[in-house]
């Protein structure tokens, strides 16, 4: 097993003492360096001498693996230590596959290893048999949990050692606190307890952070009961005593604390403070990104839940007290805002594909100067108003819209599902769009001559296709070449030399990957599918043509209703017909290989993108691009091509020296209404190492999906035009034609990264 890391693999320790080399791994994820741990301990479960020490080191692997969000290498090195263990050792690594079946909202298979580690570690072990109980919990409802924690409250002062129990106090009290008012009493009991014991337990690291837990966790019970005064003393308290502890074992600590005060500091009106407090914060983050745990709990992340709140409290603070400065020093602060807008892309692109890895080798791919006639536009949703900065001939310009953040994902959800559906209903919402977020810019654009519009688009805007805005005459695409970037600093924008060979790899009929899916992601993808199947059928729009969409998978018989039952029926619905006329139709327009249907397997595709010279991939296969990383895949004709397993065909020297131009992936889909999915397709451009990747937000319509792709090359290789260009003049071609001038046809379309 091959463990990735950001940097080179820290220098092993002598061979002969595997034990020290184990210890010294644990010893370094629980100071919070979970890449060197993980180097180390992967050393140890590959060479240590004796089988039951290089269990024990995977199953510690797994468990920093697991806290590092990489959940594919976690799981096998917890399983091998489950394996190889029996009675209470065997419960512990239960435990954390229940944690990782949970994180997976697997409910089933959490709950059954949280329930064999309870009757592993019966009457043996009440530190483990408290951890699965506590864990059990939280997969009941509210009534649920609280019944089953009460219970265990009049249990749990059994537990022998102080230390297990000030950590049981704390689960048990930070999950009754998330009950609300009916829990809040036993709430404050246990949280208190777990205090007094953290207190009396000593004065070693291990117990300082175990203090300034429970004391994070009661401000917070007083913040959330609206006693800030209170909560800010514990909180300064907290933090006065998590300065003295090392930077690996307080950063997290830290984090949460600063993040409270400056919190606490705006509600009592000290926008100063708050900001000094929430700048702290940030910096806390930015010192320690590499190696904080992007962790899960009822699907929701810590990007989600503390680092994008923090990052957004800063940048919200910053803009707020902008006004009041001198001209020069306002300059100064919006570049700043760009900077943190940035670093929330990072962040969020780090947790959806939980590899911090993969981001850090294309930070920076951006540093140089935007060329003139190039505007790079940056909408940042706010609870009250969305915030327009535009980077524009070297200065950062600003406009407000005064428009709720409920409103505009309202606006937002409507008119990209009135664009997916087809229907005639978008023309207002595209104009309401447009009046919030370009109009503000009109008039600077028009002057400037701006030809090329970036927009790096924040949460819901992710699902608008900008191109499709229209300002009552026309739309955006006919006076902008548009392209996306998830963060300008995660953006390779060196030149295009249109060195044009390409790898065509398409799957018309799918092969074994059908066995592959299993029901739950089968049935997951036909619900998407079958969808944008039924809505395509009622929507008017040239009911002849061919939806590169999975049809549907019910069909009527008798009044019933009947669903897919075999392999056969699967492989039927996942066709497309048109795939094989849009790889033939290529042969004239690129150089370079074809690959379709039986000579598209995973293997033939690593083969010849790793022996070829090619600039452009361009795969005609379904893909699909869900939440996270691990709901994100393209189909090959005999397996599913992850986001991880991009990154393994594609991680050869080659393609660090000269990374792929283009990555085309012509039939992909992203989750209707989840404004994450589309991350998935920079996720999968950041994988491959490609400069730019052209995806789809919507299943697209085969004859509009094989004009813009032999536009779009023309372009490229006849034409030497920008790839943005190329875009745009690919779909005003079909805009021109009657046939396709709904924004359905052509819309969905969207270059992500590099537009040169």
């Amino acid at each position: 097993m091959t463990i990735l890391l950001c940097s080179a693999p820290a220098a092993a320790a002598p061979a002969s003492d595997w034990e020290n080399q184990l210890a010294q791994g644990v010893s370094l994820r629980q100071q919070g360096d979970l890449n060197r741990a993980a180097e180390l301990l992967a050393g140890v479960a590959q060479a240590a001498a004796s089988s039951a020490i290089q269990a024990r080191a995977a199953g510690e692997l797994g468990i920093t693996l697991l806290q590092s969000h990489r959940y594919e290498l976690a799981e096998p090195q917890l399983q091998k230590a489950y394996a190889s263990h029996t009675g209470t050792d065997k419960a512990r690594w239960a435990v954390y596959l229940g944690n990782l079946a949970q994180i997976r909202k697997q409910k089933q298979d959490a709950a059954r290893y949280y329930q064999e580690a309870v009757d592993l570690a019966a009457g043996q072990s009440p530190d483990i048999q408290y951890s699965a109980q506590l864990n059990l919990a939280r997969l009941g409802s509210e009534k649920q949990r609280l019944e089953v924690l009460s219970g265990i409250s009049a249990k749990l002062n059994a537990e022998p050692d102080q230390v297990s129990l000030a950590g049981h106090h704390l689960n048990l009290g930070n999950q009754l606190r998330q009950l609300g008012a009916v829990a809040l009493p036993l709430a404050f009991l246990h949280l208190d307890a777990a205090r007094r014991l953290a207190q009396q337990s000593g004065d070693t690291r291990g117990h300082k952070r175990l203090l300034i837990e429970a004391q994070d966790t009661l401000a917070q019970l007083y913040e959330d009961r609206g006693r800030h005064q209170d909560a800010l003393m514990l909180t300064e308290q907290a933090t006065e005593l998590a300065r003295t502890l090392p930077a690996g074992l307080s950063a997290d600590l830290l984090i949460n604390l600063e993040w409270r005060q400056g919190r606490l500091f705006r509600q009592q009106g000290k926008p100063s403070m708050a900001l000094a407090a929430f700048r702290r914060a940030v910096d806390q983050i930015e010192a320690v990104r590499q190696d904080i745990p992007v962790e899960y709990e009822n699907g929701r992340s810590s990007f989600s839940d503390t680092l994008e709140p923090i990052y957004l409290g800063y940048a919200d603070l910053l803009l707020q007290q902008i006004d009041k400065q001198p001209a020069e020093t306002q300059a100064i602060q919006l570049q700043h805002v760009l900077t943190t807008m940035e670093l929330i892309r990072q962040s969020e692109m780090q947790d959806f594909l939980g590899d911090r890895c993969s981001v850090e080798t294309v930070q920076g791919g951006s540093a140089g100067q935007i060329a003139p006639g190039t505007a790079v536009f940056y909408p940042l949703i706010l609870p009250d108003r969305i915030e327009l900065l535009l980077a524009l001939d070297g200065k950062v310009l600003r406009r407000t819209s005064p428009v709720s953040s409920a409103a505009l994902r309202q606006t937002a959800t409507a008119f990209a599902g009135n664009l997916r559906r087809g229907l005639d209903e978008y023309l207002k919402l595209s104009q309401q769009l447009y009046g919030w977020l370009l109009q503000p810019y009109a008039e600077v654009l028009a002057t400037a001559q701006v030809k090329t519009l970036v927009v790096v688009p924040d949460g819901v805007l992710r699902l608008v296709p900008m191109a499709a805005l229209h300002d009552g005459k026309q739309y955006a695409i006919e006076k902008y070449a548009i392209s996306m970037v998830t963060g300008l600093s995660m953006t390779n924008s060196s030149a295009f030399d249109h060195q044009v060979v390409a790898l065509v790899a398409g799957v018309s009929e799918p092969g074994p990957v059908v066995d592959r899916l299993g029901p739950m992601l089968a049935s997951k993808i036909l619900q998407d599918g079958g969808a944008a199947e039924a809505e395509t059928a009622t929507r008017g729009l040239a009911a002849k043509r061919e939806l590169r969409a999975i049809r549907s998978t019910k069909t009527q018989v008798a009044g019933k209703e009947t669903t897919v039952r075999s392999a056969e029926d699967l492989r039927a619905k996942l066709a497309l017909p048109g795939v094989k006329l849009e790889v033939n139709g290529l042969d004239g327009i690129l150089h370079g290989g074809r690959m379709l249907d039986a000579g598209f397997t995973v293997e033939s595709f690593r083969n010849a993108a790793q022996s070829g010279d090619y600039r452009i991939l361009h795969l005609a296969s379904h893909g699909v691009f869900g939440g996270s990383a691990e709901t994100s895949f393209i189909m090959a004709y005999d397996d599913l091509l992850t986001m991880n397993g991009l990154q393994s065909l594609l991680k050869s020297e080659k393609f660090k020296k000269y990374p792929i131009e283009l990555l085309s992936l012509s039939a992909c889909q992203t989750a209707e209404g989840n404004d994450r999915a589309p991350l998935g397709i920079s996720g999968a451009a950041i994988k491959a190492r490609a400069k730019s990747v052209l995806g789809t937000l919507w299943p697209v319509e085969d004859e509009a999906a094989r004009s813009i792709m032999e536009s779009l090359y023309s372009g490229l290789t006849k034409g030497q035009l920008t790839k943005t260009e190329a875009l745009r003049q690919a779909q005003i071609k079909l805009i021109r034609d009657p046939e396709s001038d709904h924004p359905f046809y052509w819309a969905p379309f969207v270059l992500i990264g590099n537009w040169l």
